[in-house]
């Protein structure tokens, strides 16, 4: 028995260890996960990520909000408007945005070439090919019916789900200005006093019994919640810009995603066009082996077949990548996964329209316009209008104090019963000022934010000059590559291509001829694509559509 209950004992201990040891590794990976970003631990240095606010919570999804001001204990009764705590949420009763018929994207699923084909790559130049010929390779604008930037923008707008989330937050901030007006309710209460446990009586004098009904209506002498209001009404400014950011930075990625698209198509094109024209290279050589023209030499036919080999190594990668670029796009739009591969866009990459403005007049419209500056301009209007919530919640509501009705029992006396009213009011003595710390403390969150807004500024500076200065740069490297590099390698092409079909040039030299004009081109696509993602850059760093 002994025995018996001793390894019950070791039993019960064993398995309070294993699960002390158990919840021990669950505080620890609890407080890990719970850890600043960047936390030093035994030397490494641990980093967690960031998974953003906890779906169905009531955190806003547009990041620090200018001018919020956490209210510490004495925050009004709604909490703080528009901040990181916020009020329960009035249904939204608004029709949902109807999605925009989306623009025709009929096309073949795999990649078909228009007739006659464009030369993008290694294909034989005749001597009359002009350089306008030789540069215009890279403005085949795609399909008729294909998606232009600007329906793409539109149909984001319609139907890009984070940006239909995040909507959400308007319909949101009125729901938290309807909640700041409300008003405090009045409380009504009935009471009796003086109930005897035995009756009146003249030996037993007491009393009369007393019937009372109360009505107390809080005042508001501070107008905190007009102060309230003006916080909400702030708020919902701030949150407005807010959105407008999210939709310049959104636009932003469209149209990367966008020139990423475009750049994909033709370099899949240039690709197949590769393949095609060094699969008549190889059929020519073979033929020249096979009439005698030349001695056949089997080792010069083996590279050119590991050359085309190549190219249609480069080929499946040049879809690969344009199916990639289909798909990033596809979800920017909305798009669902069936249309994903008819996506294909219409416009040129080159750059058709005026200059970009000086630099001087690229900032001012910057600081005028950028809605992050918008908002960090109304977030100091909303911190003043938080210093005046805080000022106003010094002192608390003055209770009005009615009592309609008073009824008082004079039976036990032979009387007559009487009744009568009451008016009195309750105010609190200010003695202590409780809330001088939220004052103090939304004084400092409007310098703060004063401060936030004159960095945001200078960041808001040095982002239009650094876009402008590759805007200039990417455009003269375009004209030099376009006028200089184009122009040399078109006069040695148009004297190789001769020499080619003159037979006095063999096979292996005309393609390394070949791929030095195909690098030329390349080179000159990266330069346009680099202009037109410079071009982006800059409209996004000024917050308008200077440039198309």
């Amino acid at each position: 028995m002994r025995s018996a209950r001793m390894g019950r004992l070791a039993g019960m201990v064993g398995t309070w260890l294993l699960l002390s040891g158990f919840y021990d590794a669950q505080r620890i990976a609890l407080a890990q996960s719970q850890a600043p970003v960047g936390r030093q631990s035994g030397g490494e240095l641990l980093e967690f990520p960031s998974f953003g606010p906890v779906p169905g919570s009531d955190d806003t999804r547009m990041g620090g909000n200018p001018g919020a001001f956490d209210g510490g204990f004495s925050s009004p009764d709604i909490g703080i408007i528009g901040g990181t705590r916020r009020v329960g949420r009035v249904p939204h009763t608004r029709r949902p945005a109807r999605v925009a018929a989306a623009p025709s994207l009929a096309r073949p699923s795999a990649l078909q070439l228009p007739s006659p084909l464009p030369n993008f790559g290694i294909s034989p130049i005749a001597p009359e090919q002009t350089e306008a010929e030789l540069t215009s390779m890279v403005d085949d604008e795609g399909p008729p019916d294909g998606l232009t930037l600007d329906a793409a923008i539109e149909r984001m707008m319609a139907a890009n789900l984070d940006i239909i989330a995040l909507r959400h937050e308007i319909p949101q901030a009125d729901a938290d200005i309807l909640t700041a007006g409300l008003r405090t309710n009045p409380l009504i209460y009935f009471d009796t006093q003086f109930l005897p446990y035995t009756p009146f009586s003249p030996s037993r004098p007491g009393g009369p019994t007393q019937y009372d009904i109360n009505i107390t209506y809080p005042v508001d002498v501070t107008h905190k919640r007009q102060a309230r209001i003006r916080v909400a009404r702030t708020a919902k400014s701030v949150l407005e810009a807010q959105f407008q950011d999210v939709i310049r930075r959104q636009i932003n990625s469209l149209c990367k995603a966008f020139i990423e698209l475009q750049a994909a198509r033709i370099n899949s094109m240039a690709a197949e066009t590769a393949v095609r024209e060094q699969q008549k290279v190889l059929d020519q050589a073979r033929r020249r082996a096979a009439g005698g023209g030349k001695e056949a030499v089997q080792e010069s036919l083996d590279r050119l077949a590991v050359t085309l080999d190549k190219a249609r190594d480069s080929l499946i990668e040049a879809r690969d990548a344009l199916n990639d670029a289909q798909e990033a796009l596809a979800v920017l739009i909305g798009a669902p996964p069936e249309e994903t591969e008819t996506i294909m866009p219409r416009g040129s990459l080159r750059d058709k329209g005026p200059t970009a403005p000086a630099l001087e007049e690229l900032t001012r419209l910057a600081l005028s316009h950028r809605p992050d500056l918008v908002a960090a301009r109304r977030g100091i209007g909303r911190a003043q209008a938080e210093v005046a919530l805080q000022k106003a919640n010094r002192l608390d509501d003055v209770f009005l104090f009615y009592d309609p009705f008073t009824y008082q029992d004079l039976s036990s006396q032979k009387l007559k019963s009487a009744t009568s009213w009451v008016v009195a009011v309750t105010v609190p003595l200010p003695i202590y000022n409780r809330n001088q710390g939220n004052i103090a403390r939304a004084h400092c969150n409007l310098s703060q934010t004063q401060v936030e807004l004159a960095s945001l500024e200078r960041r808001v500076a040095s982002e239009v000059r650094l876009a402008e200065r590759e805007y200039r740069s990417s455009r003269d490297l375009l004209v030099r590559t376009e006028k200089t590099t184009l122009a040399n390698q078109h006069k040695l092409t148009v004297r190789n291509a001769k020499a080619f079909a003159e037979g006095k040039l063999n096979e292996d030299d005309y393609l390394s001829h070949l791929e030095d004009e195909t690098e030329a081109i390349r080179g000159f696509r990266e330069a346009l694509i680099r202009h037109r993602r410079s071009m982006v850059d800059l409209n996004s760093a000024v917050g308008l559509r200077i440039l198309p």
